[in-house]
């Protein structure tokens, strides 16, 4: 099965890029977040069950677009790139090769859970590919990868996640390639993010935005205090991409 990205249909349209999965990754996992040349926000794929290649209409009226690039990830995989001219006679296939990558653990202990109250949460790591921007073209777009399986607190406010070892990652863990990882807390019911957990303690391994540093392991535990984010600050979560409204003073 075939899945046409953003029009939701198997049929083909007159142009488009093609990216075929291997086997061994589940097409209900991927992530795709791709950019035809002059827009300014591009789109994402929205994954399905089943999956053998993603369909991206590349089509601009009668004619394709010149140019995309995508970012692309599958849990146990590096991320991968994608920049490609195009033309109106070729609809170009891409093979997107898993290469395994391994995991590392995060342990966190939350305090003042009382800022959660009204909500039954799981945590979720994402990864903030601050390189994707410039890469993609975009502006106030940052884009934000989930990884990792999502964790649960414990009675004592404990949790013990395992993201991708992205050190290892020859894109992701380049020195000139930014990124990071978040941790969230996101409501069971509804799926929207309530808090990001920041580290209390400010330890070396985190960067200016309350994130964590890429790192090939991390300490035993660390201290996160749930810090709620405006509706302002992200304008658009769950599907891969955020923007940031302007400069934002921590209130935590």
């Amino acid at each position: 099965m075939v899945l046409t990205a953003g029009v939701g249909s198997s049929q083909l349209p007159p142009h488009y890029v093609a990216i075929d999965l291997p086997d061994e990754v589940r097409s209900e996992s991927i992530f795709i977040r791709y950019i035809l040349a002059g827009e300014e926000i591009g789109g994402w794929v929205q994954p399905r069950p089943g999956v053998s290649a993603y369909i991206i209409s590349t089509a601009r009226g009668d004619a394709s677009a010149s140019a995309i690039k995508a970012v692309i990830y599958a849990p146990g995989c590096a991320i991968q790139t994608l920049d490609i001219p195009l033309s109106n006679s070729i609809n170009p296939r891409y093979a997107f090769l898993c290469r395994p990558l391994g995991s590392v653990w995060i342990a966190g202990k939350l305090v003042q859970p009382e800022r959660l109250t009204g909500h039954e949460v799981t945590i979720q790591a994402k990864y903030i590919a601050r390189w994707a921007q410039p890469f993609l073209g975009l502006r106030d777009i940052i884009v934000s990868i989930p990884v990792g399986d999502s964790g649960s607190l414990s009675a004592d406010y404990r949790f013990r996640m395992s993201v991708p070892d992205f050190s290892r990652d020859p894109l992701a863990g380049a020195p000139d390639h930014p990124g990071d990882i978040e941790i969230w807390a996101r409501d069971k019911t509804s799926g929207d993010d309530v808090a990001q957990l920041l580290p209390g303690e400010s330890p070396a391994f985190t960067t200016r935005m309350g994130g964590l540093k890429i790192q090939r392991e991390y300490p035993g535990q660390t201290v996160f205090v749930p810090c709620a984010t405006p509706r302002s600050l992200a304008l658009i979560h769950r599907d891969g991409f955020t923007i940031r409204a302007g400069e934002y003073k921590d209130p935590c």
